[in-house]
């Protein structure tokens, strides 16, 4: 059964609840992957080093201001906070029943705020939430804790799995690591109602993690948006381009029968033949002009060509590492099997 908890509303405070940490966190404590760690009296502490909110009888850390937040994020995660980090080793010690707390008790003191990574870019902390090492310049590697300290897998068997035991799985074929090929452009149901006369592309398009940005973040810099070309391209293979007139840089839509991106090719012999990709996710604030196609309305982002297709084997749950978490275990965008049809813009309007 899920497991349900009852939110009371209190709709006249909702606003002071918005920007309150409130006695639940304090209460509470916080979890992650089967770890526990207690911050009362951190709360309480921070109460007298940081902006308070005080209503209804109680006084609570300030989360009005954007930096607020930040500092709260800061004080009480396991990766900014040597003492919780600490903490979050001490309860998986005993969860699997060997001592980490060596892991951890060399930065037991360390705390970094909000004007330390503003000074200088910061390493976070080692702690069991992740799987690798952050310490003693050692490059980030997964897995590493789980070999190095005995940490078990994730897993039924706390063990690397390549068979996976459940029916529906098995039901699918898929209980061994298994090769399936990427579905063709009509068998994808991109292109239905998305025909057009003139020179085209038809392309598998990809939304890989970009390579100058995390996300939105950092990619609109002002620096970035100097070295760069100043906009978020959709990389296509220098042959399929030349095939159809295409010279890098050039603007040119994209579209299928989801939406519609308007934005510059980015024409390299990297990427193979018959596919696209844009990297996610761009803000759509810049550089976004209107598409011809749709009748002079203002084109998507990168997102405005893919959909949800469900697949049952991320809604199978309630039996070992197949358990629903928000962004670990669950049905996803899936962005990979999707066609889209490229072809030249020949002056953007905006």
């Amino acid at each position: 059964m899920p497991n349900l908890k009852i939110v009371t509303r209190d709709y006249p405070n909702v606003y002071r609840r918005f920007i309150s940490l409130g006695p639940i966190f304090r209460n509470n404590g916080l979890a992650m992957h089967g770890t526990h760690y207690a911050v009362d009296d951190l709360y309480d502490a921070y109460l007298q080093t940081h902006p308070v909110e005080s209503w209804g009888g109680g006084t609570y850390p300030s989360l009005r201001e954007d930096r607020d937040a930040c500092e709260a994020i800061l004080a009480f995660a396991a990766e900014t906070n040597g003492e919780l980090a600490y903490r979050a080793y001490c309860s998986e010690s005993e969860k699997i029943g060997r001592d980490l707390t060596p892991v951890a008790v060399g930065s037991r003191d360390v705390r970094i705020t909000f004007d330390d990574i503003c000074s200088q870019p910061r390493r976070i902390l080692t702690t069991p939430f992740w799987t690798g090492y952050t310490t003693e310049n050692r490059t980030y590697s997964a897995y590493c804790q789980n070999v190095e300290e005995e940490i078990p897998w994730r897993t039924l068997t706390g063990r690397q799995h390549l068979y996976l035991d459940h029916e529906v799985y098995r039901a699918y074929g898929e209980h061994l690591p298994t090769f399936k090929p990427r579905l063709d452009a009509m068998g994808a149901g991109d292109l239905v109602h998305s025909a057009d006369d003139g020179p085209k592309l038809v392309l598998n398009y990809l939304t890989p993690h970009g390579k100058w940005q995390i996300h939105s973040t950092y990619g609109d810099t002002l620096r970035m948006r100097t070295l760069s070309r100043g906009i978020d391209p959709i990389w296509i293979n220098d042959t399929d381009a030349a095939s159809i007139g295409i010279a890098d840089n050039d603007w040119v839509e994209v579209f299928n029968d989801h939406g519609v991106v308007c934005t510059r090719a980015c024409v390299s012999a990297r990427i193979p033949r018959g596919m696209s990709f844009i990297y996610h996710s761009p803000e759509r604030t810049l550089t976004v002009p209107k598409s011809k196609k749709r009748g002079g309305k203002r084109a998507g982002g990168h997102n405005s060509l893919t959909r949800v297709r469900l697949k049952p084997l991320f809604m199978i749950g309630g039996y070992a590492q197949f358990t629903y978490a928000f962004n670990y275990w669950g049905p996803t965008g899936v962005n990979r099997d999707t066609y889209i049809i490229v072809r030249k813009l020949e002056k953007p309007v905006w």
